[in-house]
């Protein structure tokens, strides 16, 4: 027990918080329900959210630049269908696999490259081409001869065993979050791409002055987004079977929330790939919990969309008051150094 709060005081301070929420969930939902921290259920059901942690990873490595990306659902969606489609040409399952993730990643390169060129704010941006994404979604499964929100079935069972097989005993979907969030976390902090696109978001005329690619840097992490999105488009088509034109449509909100409790900053310049992972299962064990309640998908997209602006509101009231405590610190420190300074100084004569 010691071992494990050493490690938990190791966090960073938000982290820690995000830590000891996540126990408390557990432990208040296991009380409702027994069943609910069944280890078993719990690693198995751990797939039926980890996805949005997979498209969350990038994303935050967008905030953090001070951007934005809401077309992610749509992203995803395209990948899906596109992929179906050109599974039912005849082409081989896992070629088709990489057509979708190309068509994602020309996506993320449309995002990037339009906000470069016309300055406008990435939400604007992305928020058009989230519909442009979706009609080509739409536009895709017209091509499969299948309705708008129908879906292509059929699909091998080794493409199947992608998002729902095991390995070492841990469900694959578990897995690539795992694997992904390391090259994230390695990505972030241990190349000078992290460390650029951190400066970038807290101070872009510095980095404009470092020299910075400034440029090249926000159109990789629109890239690497739409990729993470086209993934998981793929991986949610492998898990429920079927290609559809809609797959991404419920992804937008979660991931912004358990992006934003992780930690990272809608200001650009702060997080960490730690928070977002944390944040990932406080969000995933939330929604499932609720569902064990009996509370219905609307009633658990209120619950997601309160957490969200909660946490938003103390991140900022937090900001504010450490803020505020500093200056005060500040100011004493200061007052103190000038006392010394003006004892023993004769009072000027009238």
């Amino acid at each position: 027990m010691n071992a494990v709060l050493s490690r938990v005081r190791a966090l960073p301070r938000w982290e820690s918080a995000l830590v000891l929420v996540l126990v408390a969930e557990l432990a208040f939902f296991g009380a409702m329900n027994p069943r609910f921290i069944d280890p078993d259920r719990l690693l198995f059901a751990m797939s039926d959210f980890v996805y949005l942690g997979i498209v969350a990873l990038p994303l935050a490595v967008v905030m953090m630049t001070g951007g934005i990306d809401i077309s992610f659902g749509s992203v995803a969606s395209l990948a899906a269908i596109v992929t179906g489609v050109t599974f039912q040409t005849g082409l081989n399952i896992w070629l088709a696999v990489l057509v979708g993730l190309l068509a994602a990643a020309l996506a993320g390169v449309v995002n990037g490259s339009a906000i470069l060129i016309t300055g406008a704010q990435p939400m604007v941006i992305t928020l058009g081409s989230q519909f442009l994404f979706a009609g080509l979604a739409l536009g895709a499964s017209g091509l499969g001869g299948v309705s708008s929100f129908e879906g292509i079935s059929g699909l091998p069972e080794s493409f199947l065993e992608l998002a729902g097989g095991e390995t070492l005993g841990l469900p694959n979907m578990l897995v690539i979050f795992a694997v992904l969030a390391v090259a994230a976390a390695v990505l972030l902090g241990r190349t000078a791409f992290g460390r650029q696109a951190r400066l970038i978001g807290a101070n872009p005329q510095a980095a404009r002055y470092a020299g910075f690619r400034s440029q090249q840097v926000l159109v990789s992490t629109y890239l690497l987004t739409a990729l993470a999105a086209g993934l998981v488009g793929v991986l949610l088509t492998s898990y429920v079977g079927s290609a559809r034109a809609d797959i991404g449509a419920g992804l937008l909100m979660p991931t912004l929330t358990l992006v934003v409790i992780g930690g990272v900053s809608m200001y650009g310049g702060e997080g960490s790939i730690g928070g977002v992972v944390i944040a990932t299962f406080v969000i995933g064990f939330l929604q499932q919990g609720l569902r064990f309640m009996g509370l219905s998908e609307n009633q658990v997209a209120v619950a997601t969309g309160a957490a969200l602006v909660l946490v938003a509101s103390l991140r900022w009231w937090t900001g504010h008051l450490s803020e505020s405590w500093k200056n005060r610190r500040a100011r004493r420190i200061g007052d103190g150094a000038a006392r010394p300074a003006t004892e023993g100084v004769p009072a000027s004569a009238p």
